[in-house]
């Protein structure tokens, strides 16, 4: 009878024991569960991000290899563009200096033309000046010959004072071709008798 009483309560009490350990085994399998559900929650949000990472590493790599293609291509289109600058540079230059010499040119012209006009006026004023002095003196001396005989000594002298040798060889010659018009139209009258004589 004690042996059964015993067996007995072994047996509840591994009852029990076995009700604790399946009751803490199931609270940990629960637990376990939680942590694997969030565990895997986890592991799909870091694959979706790592998945983005990777669209975004491939359209960056692609990004990357135009970025170099267009570069490649800028950069054998650099060479003859940078000779093109440089000859425009180089004709730039040279019209810079064609210019600066051309404008060189037109000061030495426009400073020529200054002094060129400046020695005109100079010169200009001088002949007015030698002009009106000259006529004075033509109008003193007129005046004079005016009562002198043309034919004389002393009004031939006088007129070649007053005129100069040139002038009063011109007007010396006026006055015979005067001279001889009057003896050709005495003459023309002499030979006329029809018509009255007229003594000049």
């Amino acid at each position: 009878m004690k042996t059964q009483g015993v067996l007995v309560a072994v047996s509840m009490l591994t009852s029990v024991a076995l009700l604790g350990l399946i009751n803490v085994r199931r609270k940990e399998e629960a637990k376990e569960q939680k942590h694997l559900s969030f565990e895997t929650i986890k592991l799909r949000v870091t694959r979706d991000v790592l998945g983005e990472y990777h669209h975004e590493v491939i359209r960056a790599h692609n990004l990357l290899d135009k970025t170099k293609a267009q570069v490649d291509t800028l950069g054998s289109e650099l060479p003859p563009l940078q000779a093109a600058e440089a000859k425009k540079k180089s004709e730039l230059e040279a019209c810079q200096g064609e210019k600066k010499h051309a404008a060189d040119e037109v000061g030495a012209v426009e400073a020529e033309n200054s002094n060129s006009k400046t020695e005109f006026e100079k010169q200009k004023a001088a002949w007015e000046a030698e002009v009106t002095s000259l006529k004075q003196q033509v109008e003193q001396h007129s005046k004079v010959c005016a009562f002198v005989k043309k034919d004389s000594v002393e009004g031939r002298k006088l007129r070649t004072q007053a005129w100069g040798p040139k002038e009063e060889m011109s007007r010396a010659g006026v006055d015979e071709e005067n001279e001889k018009s009057n003896m050709e139209s005495k003459t023309r009258q002499i030979n006329r008798p029809d018509e009255k004589w007229r003594p000049f």
